[in-house]
């Protein structure tokens, strides 16, 4: 049995400084994320745009793929990096807001990463009806070339794609056949690379590294099952259907680890646009606080973004609305 009670001053109140409304009628926000001069979303119109950090007035606004734009992700402050379903994975320069990088694979790509020393990008890719069984590809980034595929590791669309912050070879996959997968591709042998599997037994769709020294895997499923694993694929918590952990949680949005405290905390929200944060331990959730309207979201919300140092959180959702909350501190 999960124990669930409230811990309200284990965070500071996050009460909402700005919001952005789109004026979309049927897009929606469907990434949200930072870099030290920006707020940046990508949205169902095949847009990225980048917003002062400070004012949250646009400041640029990239546009270079035809598909939509599946991930995002800020990699050194300096460049973000792209992944469409039209097969290209760009690196862009924030200080130009130009692309200066551009890998071409054959399939839609679901999902990314690039590695700690920025040697190697990982593509994951989908739409099994079209194009069979998904692949995970990998490529040099130094010179853009092709190093190696593996095609036996799912057998649905690859949801995450999470390489190790510190060990350059070693990174995660999920997919909505269930697994997360671990490898060490130090050499790209299929079988002998993969470390460990954990079979989620319901569509994974958030997974990532946590820990000191990021030793553990968490799983968010589609069937809004929360689960917690060593690297080695050892079960620590089963936390079942987060829906049951509180009425006020209607679905799991992704989880967020603070190195400095060495908290995590699971992230939920429901069909009103309310967004909660949860502090997670082994066997016990703590609520801490609700991130709501006024000055919220109406809709459902699917990205957010927390940066833990500043304690400021971004939040993304289907009713076209980013908004910025930040702690009282």
């Amino acid at each position: 049995m999960i124990q669930v009670d409230a811990n309200p001053e284990l965070l500071p109140p996050f009460q909402p400084v700005r919001a952005i409304d789109f004026g979309f009628e049927d897009d929606y926000v469907l990434e949200v994320t930072t870099n030290s001069q920006y707020a940046i979303a990508s949205a169902s119109d095949k847009l990225i745009r980048l917003y002062d950090l400070s004012t949250l007035q646009l400041a640029a606004t990239l546009k270079a793929q035809e598909k939509t734009i599946n991930k995002i992700k800020v990699y050194q402050d300096q460049y973000l990096l792209s992944g469409s379903a039209d097969g290209t994975l760009i690196r862009w320069d924030l200080r130009t807001a130009q692309p200066v990088q551009t890998i071409r694979h054959d399939k839609p790509i679901t999902a990314f990463d690039i590695n700690c020393n920025d040697t190697m990008a990982v593509i994951g890719t989908g739409d099994f009806d079209q194009y069979g069984c998904p692949d995970i590809v990998f490529y040099d980034t130094r010179q853009t070339q092709f190093l190696a595929r593996f095609e036996e590791s799912h057998n649905d669309d690859v949801t995450e794609i999470k390489c190790h912050p510190t060990l350059p070879s070693h990174l995660i996959t999920s997919s909505a056949d269930g697994l997360v997968n671990y490898y060490d591709v130090t050499d790209f042998d299929e079988q002998e690379a993969l470390i460990s599997v954990v079979n989620a037994e319901s569509a994974v769709q958030k997974a990532g590294f946590f820990g000191p020294e990021c030793e553990y895997v968490y799983s968010l499923t589609g069937n809004e099952t929360f689960l917690l694993h060593t690297l080695e694929g050892d079960l620590i918590c089963d936390y079942g259907d987060v829906r049951q952990l509180d009425p006020s949680i209607g679905y799991g949005i992704d989880c967020s680890y603070d190195p400095e405290t060495q908290r995590f905390y699971l992230i939920t929200g429901n069909a009103d646009g309310d967004v909660q944060l949860l502090h997670v331990n082994v066997g016990h959730i703590q609520h801490c606080q609700t991130l709501k309207a006024p000055g919220g979201h109406t809709d459902i919300v699917r990205a957010t973004h927390w940066n833990h140092r500043t304690q400021s959180i971004l939040t993304g959702g289907e009713d076209g609305r980013m908004c910025a909350w930040q702690a009282n501190l």
